[in-house]
């Protein structure tokens, strides 16, 4: 499992969220973007959250900073329903540009990275849940480098300068201009309290606190480069072989899955856990690739 537990950083997401207010140069785009892209669209994301238990704010958050909002993408990647996908995660879909097919494909993203088990969990889902969810979702990389997620943070006070402006390019520099989806969650529960599922906190002013950092990210005792040299050595990837940075990032996780799949393995969403790490050092072996 990943070694970042939510039930260890728990305490961290609340003290953010406590400190997180909407920068004032954002606050009307927001309040537009929630009323006339987001909640038009209520009905639909209630009919996924009855399906998976996920919030339907959380989704309508994850779909904006994935796809605009729309719900003619694949919320996955922001993909097109009609299309099937080429990017992590690969080869899903194609769905139908309809409601329904919108549905169907949140269904099989969600399930993928087992958003849709989380209720299921001693916690289930509160503010601190989503915002670990959502950091999950996106991946690990804002966190390895010592910054709190603007995937998460995105258009708060929180928000610090960074952002990977790339694939595994990061520049240290450049401000993420998209809503967080903290940010998203909090102003689509202002407006509309149906859609609430976690107590409102009174705001604080506080400086914000770095975020639990730690060295690429490990296993046990396996380094994640070694579980991507590993998968690149056995060919387990769909365009190209995974770049090897030790980020347990969205096309790591992608091939992790792949190679559970090939094996047979229990899905762990794409972390390469023990069981993915003895099935590796095998298929290595037999191979002569050790």
């Amino acid at each position: 499992m990943s070694q970042y537990v939510f039930e260890k950083l728990a305490p961290e997401y609340e003290r953010l969220a406590s400190i997180a207010t909407v920068k004032p140069s954002r606050e009307a785009e927001l309040r537009q973007v929630c009323k006339t892209t987001l909640l038009p669209n209520k009905a639909i994301y209630r009919r996924v959250e009855q399906l998976t238990h996920v919030p339907a704010a959380g989704l309508m958050a994850l779909a904006m900073r994935e796809m605009s909002g729309s719900i003619h993408k694949y919320l996955g990647n922001g993909q097109r329903l009609t299309m099937r996908t080429t990017i992590v995660p690969k080869g899903r879909g194609p769905f139908p540009d309809t409601p329904d097919g919108f549905v169907a494909g949140c269904l099989d993203a969600l399930a993928i990275d087992k958003l849709d088990q989380v209720w299921k969990s001693a916690s289930g889902w509160s503010r601190a849940r989503f915002c670990y969810e959502s950091e999950e979702w996106n991946g690990w990389g804002y966190r390895a480098r010592g910054i709190p997620s603007p995937y998460v943070f995105g258009a708060t006070t929180v928000q610090k300068a960074g952002k990977f402006v790339a694939d595994h390019v990061y520049s240290a520099t450049t401000m993420d201009v998209q809503l967080g989806t903290l940010a998203i969650v909090e102003q689509l529960v202002a407006m509309d309290p149906d859609l609430a599922f976690f107590e409102t906190i009174r705001k604080v002013e506080s400086p914000p606190i770095i975020p639990s950092a730690a060295p690429h990210p490990i296993m046990g005792a396996v380094n994640i480069k070694w579980v991507q040299t590993s998968l690149n050595k056995l060919k387990i990837y769909e365009h190209g072989p995974l770049r090897v940075d030790g980020d347990v990032g969205r096309e790591t996780r992608g091939a992790v899955r792949m190679f559970e799949e090939r094996y047979h393995l229990s899905l762990d969403r794409g972390i390469p856990g023990p069981q993915v790490v003895a099935k590796l050092k095998e298929q290595l072996a037999l191979a002569g690739l050790e």
